[in-house]
């Protein structure tokens, strides 16, 4: 697959001044009004109290904030093994979530019977890569003060249902948690972060439900995703991605503490992806009616019924990797899942989880848009590419971010050239971006005579239109403007993206004659000139971003290192051959 670029280059020399007087314009008014916006903290990941919050937690204290200290859940779905009841069907007490129903049959349930090896599915043709420590999954390279976020008196992770109050164990949550505190380790050294991480992998461990030697790890809610009715799993079920996440926590603490138990319980969870599906009991993986091999977040019956989550699947293999790591780097049975569940994303990542010019779908099942994901999958993209160093994860990545753009925690001092000649209100006042509109309820045309500025506090998207961002000071304070090359930008890196730790390659075509720029460290131009590239000539990357108003890259090499490159027509992001 080859991705071409058409975008023109230039030299800009801007003066700023901050946007704050009377420049001359004009009001238009339209119709509008506010949206139905159901109020959500700023910031906060999807608004179904699931599993969504707790996926992908990297920043620790920052987004769990100070800890909330409750009582150790109940539990309610003991191991069969244990209880010796093969098949329990008990609902939680306390009331049910919305949507949920007493009887139900396509919930897979523990029913500890033997089990078919699961096969017959495609496989990418590459192989798996070693990550240098430090850019591995979950090394976030920062330090969380232990506890944060809402823990139990046991300092293990739990979660709080809205829907009845009740305090449950999240293996997820707690995997997650665990590899947190696990990287603030190796940071410091302080024993009491790998306490906490061996206490949240022990409650993970204790909840578990073995089926015919395989580890799953039970949720003792019921559970309806996107609260519509429509595939509703009842307590006990099992995710994937708990076996993922669960899987890279016991390979960190067998690699930290050297002790065989975690390397036992990451076999036994390793287990449950090589297992197939049967019809009645738990799966982690299953392989659809096109030989694709899914690692699946929420499995159901018939097996087609389950969601195929995109973030969820990509978490899941990382745990692969991890197991892979453990062993040395040499594990076939990792590497031939690992290698099925990539071949899935490359024949699905464009023709059924993206939705060009607007955000990713979350999930294949239901296809509801997954907003704050959306840059979630561009990063898990980037750490496919570490894994792989398949650069066609950062044309995947490149897509997805030209797509739709980040949205939280964006503010920085926007350059406004005078080809900046609308200025828009937008239906943007709900707190959480999917009750956003973002349609168009006012205009204002401007007659800017000189190239000004001013801070910006948002980025978004007016729905099948352009980039946009909104000021947050002087006379346009509140006012969204069109963000692109030679008309509004922000001044600085927006939307970074590492290549690391092997540099992209950028192949030219034919010759070309294109401009070239040095940034320094707050985003400001310090410098461009005019330089040919060569036909035939490579030049390594190792990280892009938008810089004034388009995708650029850094070079690494070729007499040209630390100089930023926008996108070409003529200069290609090398793919692996036959790609």
């Amino acid at each position: 697959m080859t991705r071409r670029w058409r975008t023109r280059a230039g030299v800009t020399a801007v003066a700023l001044a901050l946007l704050a007087g009377p420049v001359a314009a004009t009001a238009v008014t339209g119709t509008g009004g506010e949206s139905g916006a159901t109020a959500y903290p700023e910031g906060t990941d999807e608004a179904w109290p699931d599993l969504h919050g707790v996926e992908g937690l990297t920043g620790g204290a920052a987004e769990l904030g100070p800890a909330e200290v409750v009582p150790v859940p109940e539990r309610l779905h003991e191991d069969p093994d244990v209880t010796g009841d093969p098949e329990v069907t008990g609902e939680p007490d306390g009331g049910e979530q919305p949507g949920a129903t007493a009887a139900d049959t396509t919930t897979p349930r523990p029913v500890d019977v033997p089990r078919q090896r699961i096969a017959g599915f495609a496989e990418a043709p590459v192989e798996l890569k070693q990550i240098p420590v430090g850019l591995q999954p979950y090394q976030s390279n920062r330090v969380n003060p232990v506890p944060f976020g809402r823990v139990d008196t046991t300092g293990v992770r739990v979660f709080r249902a809205d829907w009845d109050g009740r305090v449950y164990d999240h293996p997820i949550a707690q995997a997650q948690y665990a590899l947190n505190t696990l990287e603030s380790y190796r940071l410091t050294g302080e024993r009491q972060y790998l306490d906490v991480a061996i206490a949240n992998a022990q409650r993970i461990i204790d909840r578990r439900h073995v089926i015919d030697g395989a580890w799953y790890f039970p949720y003792d809610f019921d559970f309806d995703l996107f609260r519509n009715g429509q595939g509703v799993l009842t307590a006990p079920w099992a995710s994937g991605m708990a076996s993922g996440q669960a899987l890279s926590t016991f390979v960190r603490l067998h690699e930290v503490t050297g002790e065989r138990r975690w390397r036992d319980a990451a076999d036994a969870t390793f287990r449950a992806f090589l297992q197939a599906p049967d019809g009645q009991g738990y799966f982690s993986s299953f392989v659809d009616t096109g030989g694709h091999l899914w690692l699946e977040e929420y499995s159901r019956y018939p097996v087609m019924s389950s969601e195929r989550v995109l973030n969820g699947h990509m978490w899941s293999m990382y745990g692969l990797w991890d197991y892979w790591m453990m062993y040395d780097h040499d594990h076939p049975d990792a590497e031939w899942l690992f290698r099925g569940a990539l071949r899935t994303l490359e024949t699905t990542v464009l023709p059924g989880f993206r939705n060009p010019g607007w955000s990713s779908y979350y999930s294949l099942w239901q296809k509801q848009l997954g907003h704050t994901y959306h840059q979630h999958h561009q990063q898990q993209f980037l750490m496919l590419y570490r894994m792989s160093h398949d650069p066609l994860w950062i044309s995947h990545a490149d897509t997805y971010r030209s797509d739709f753009p980040e949205w939280r925690n964006t503010s920085g001092f926007a350059v406004i050239t005078p080809r900046t000649t609308v200025a828009y209100r937008l239906d943007d006042s709900a707190v959480h971006i999917k009750d956003r509109t973002m349609r168009v309820l006012e205009s204002r045309s401007l007659a800017l005579d000189r190239t000004t500025g001013a801070p910006f506090d948002r980025r978004g998207k007016i729905p099948g239109g352009p980039t946009v961002i909104r000021l947050s000071d002087g006379f346009l304070a509140g006012w969204w403007i069109v963000e692109g090359f030679d008309r509004a930008w922000s001044r600085g890196l927006v939307e970074y993206h590492a290549y690391v730790p092997v540099d992209a390659e950028l192949y030219v075509d034919e010759d070309v004659r294109v401009a070239v720029y040095r940034y320094d460290a707050a985003g400001t131009q310090t410098g461009s000139k005019l330089v040919t590239l060569k036909a035939g000539a490579t030049y390594p990357t190792d990280r892009s971003a938008y810089l004034a108003g388009r995708t650029s890259y850094q070079l690494t090499g070729g007499g040209l290192t630390g100089w930023w490159l926008a996108q070409q027509p003529l200069v290609e992001l090398r793919q692996l051959p036959g790609r």
